[in-house]
């Protein structure tokens, strides 16, 4: 079988360590404490609130604090969904670099992997100080997943139809004709 230019060493290790990254990014935000969390997000809550609400600092008290729980509540299920769906694309251009074109199920085995992973995720949430793990943010971490996971195949089918382009287009004499191999 011909190796493609997703099956490099290279591209496999550089692949495998990102995927490994993310994966262990998540777990360190997920390790977080409710209070270091709340930092966290509030601090990306309160750039938004920034932007979106130029006169926030005039508004009443009780309006400030909903309209602040509201965003944070939006920054903290955006960044879920956002790093799940780094993490689908980088499990599906993974699986291809190991596994490569011939296997149609790399989409599907990308999304469990990475649902589960989101499971297993939620589980740890349960034993860390102050957080509780919900099975609505499975359902949006898998979400991502799929996400990002519908992305990179998109990416590998049309890379490779550029791919296959080009080298028919190399293959051509340059009346237009193929040459015979």
């Amino acid at each position: 079988m011909e190796r493609t230019g997703w099956q490099r060493t290279w591209v496999r290790v550089l692949l495998t360590t990102l995927t490994a990254a993310v994966m262990l990014l998540i777990f360190f935000f997920s390790n977080e404490t409710a209070d270091r969390s709340d930092r966290t997000s509030g601090t990306f809550a309160r750039v938004v609130i920034g932007i979106a609400y130029p006169d926030f600092d005039g508004m009443p008290e009780s309006e400030q604090q909903d309209i602040f729980n509201v965003i944070q509540h939006l920054v903290r299920k955006t960044a879920h969904f956002t790093e799940y769906a780094l993490l689908g694309l980088l499990i599906r251009f993974c699986l291809q670099s190991w596994i490569g074109n011939k296997r149609k199920h790399l989409l599907p085995a990308s999304w469990i992997f990475g649902t589960l992973y989101a499971v297993t995720d939620e589980l740890h949430q349960l034993v860390t100080d102050g957080r509780a793990g919900q099975w609505t943010d499975v359902v949006l971490d898998s979400s991502g997943v799929l996400t990002g996971a519908v992305i990179a195949s998109v990416v590998v089918v049309l890379g490779s139809k550029a791919y296959i382009a080009a080298k028919e287009k190399e293959d051509r004499e340059p009346d237009g004709i193929l040459q015979k191999q």
